[in-house]
């Protein structure tokens, strides 16, 4: 059976407070995949970037606790990102 699976490339934006620098980051991310669930891409993020990340994208009940543009676009969390897309990273805003 052949391998269908291409390599993906994705840049991450992240927005404070995300970042330890306190500044808009971009990073590039390649995987091993044609497409992946925007939920997933979170997991593997929080997990693997923690010398990036200041705060968790996981809360302690295991919920993402940030919102997300693709291609500047708000999307949910089911949605999936493909080859070239831009994710930003994007605080929960609260108000009253």
């Amino acid at each position: 059976m052949k391998n269908n699976l291409i390599m993906m490339k994705l840049t991450i934006k992240l927005l404070p407070p995300y970042t330890k620098s306190r500044r808009p980051e971009d990073h590039s991310l390649q995987l091993k995949a044609q497409s992946i669930k925007l939920e997933d891409l979170v997991r593997y993020i929080n997990k693997e970037w923690q010398d990036i990340l200041e705060y968790s994208l996981i809360d302690d009940q295991k919920l993402v606790n940030a919102e997300f543009a693709v291609n500047n676009r708000l999307v949910k969390l089911d949605d999936k990102v493909k080859d070239g897309d831009q994710i930003t990273v994007l605080p929960y805003v609260g108000g009253g």
